[in-house]
């Protein structure tokens, strides 16, 4: 049997650190790929969006992955 501990307050700040830090990364892979976009350069712009989906596309810790569609 194992415990909830999803409403204790030090996973749920765990969580919130976690989360921030994995929105701070997406924000800035997607400004890699504005920027690389703003100089034209056609290749990187996809590279660095097709990351930023990929990190979209995680799930958050404590959420269930959901099936690919």
């Amino acid at each position: 049997m194992s415990a909830d501990l999803s409403n204790d307050p030090h996973i749920r700040a765990l969580r919130d650190v976690l989360v921030a830090e994995h929105e701070a990364t997406v924000a800035r892979w997607q400004h890699y790929a504005d920027e690389a976009a703003q100089h034209d350069d056609e290749w990187l712009t996809k590279w660095y969006q097709e990351a930023t989906d990929r990190l979209r596309a995680m799930p958050y810790p404590g959420e269930q992955p959901t099936a690919a569609a």
